[in-house]
């Protein structure tokens, strides 16, 4: 049981320095040098789990058959830790000349580094299954799920905070934010539907 709290402790942290740092950078500006390469990688970063869904479907029900519940929390888990790490890599393109001190890019480096790291060594599913499943049980769709969601929450934040033009009839990152927030919430319905019903 301790060691699931660790585990839920250090997803908690995750979510919430990341919600935390894109709360604090809302009143940064982005440089206009890096403006143009930082909100395409930020489109790129809200458009990746829209991709990845219809993708991962189409293996999951066509080419990988068996282990749907251990497939579906895997690729939800890895997915958001391979987000958090590109997030990381946005937050330091965008804002690295507002950083106030020199051990704020470290602590950026730190995650960017880190987050692979830990994505690849769980990239093997009987990996997933035997180190992060046993700790969290069914639940993993949901903590794979939840930092999916605070994910775009904070995605909402700097994209709310760094628009360019406000009169913009249709707000490209605002409607990624809205679609990242409902595939995730349609992740944790599924996982939890085809937990109860099989």
């Amino acid at each position: 049981m301790s060691n699931t709290l660790i585990a839920l402790a250090a997803l908690a942290v995750l979510a919430g320095a990341l919600l935390v740092e894109s709360i604090a950078t809302c009143q940064f500006i982005i440089p206009d040098r890096v403006k143009r390469a930082s909100e395409g990688m930020n489109r790129l970063l809200l458009l990746i789990p829209a991709l990845a869904v219809p993708v991962f479907a189409v293996l999951f029900l066509f080419v990988l058959k068996g282990r749907f519940y251990e497939r579906l929390c895997h690729a939800t888990f890895l997915l958001a830790l391979w987000l958090y790490a590109a997030r990381y890599c946005w937050f330091l393109l965008a804002y690295h000349k507002s950083f106030l001190s020199l051990s704020s890019v470290y602590y950026h480096l730190f995650f960017i580094l880190c987050l692979p790291i830990v994505a690849i060594d769980l990239t093997p599913l009987d990996r997933y299954v035997e180190t992060v499943y046993p700790l969290l049980g069914p639940a993993s769709i949901l903590a794979g799920a939840g930092l999916l969601l605070v994910f775009y929450v904070a995605a909402f934040f700097t994209t709310c905070a760094n628009k360019t033009n406000v009169s913009e009839p249709f707000n490209w990152p605002l409607w990624f934010n809205i679609l990242g927030i409902v595939v995730s919430i349609l992740v944790i319905l599924v996982g939890v539907i085809y937990r109860l019903v099989w």
